[in-house]
């Protein structure tokens, strides 16, 4: 029987070159989930082209909280979509 050796897990891929900024504000006001509506924010773009993203009050201020509310992964389009409709 031969023997089991251990593998080093490959490093996970990193973005090189993400195209929305951390820091980038965008709306939300599409889509049938009533929760994702509103300002949300680039929080992490690593992992590009999906991007962490946190919740903006209305007041500016950018929630700390890590419930599915608060943070969220947005596919690159639909931010770009998001930040279409803005304009």
């Amino acid at each position: 029987m031969p023997k089991k050796t251990s593998v080093d897990k490959p490093a996970k891929a990193k973005c090189k070159y993400p195209l929305v900024p951390v820091g980038q504000n965008f709306i939300v006001d599409f889509g049938g989930q009533p929760s994702l509506h509103g300002t949300w924010q680039v929080a992490e773009n690593d992992e590009a082209p999906f991007y962490l993203c946190k919740r903006v009050f209305k007041n500016g201020i950018v929630s700390r909280k890590k419930s599915a509310d608060h943070r969220r992964k947005f596919f690159e389009r639909e931010i770009y979509r998001a930040l279409g409709e803005q304009a």
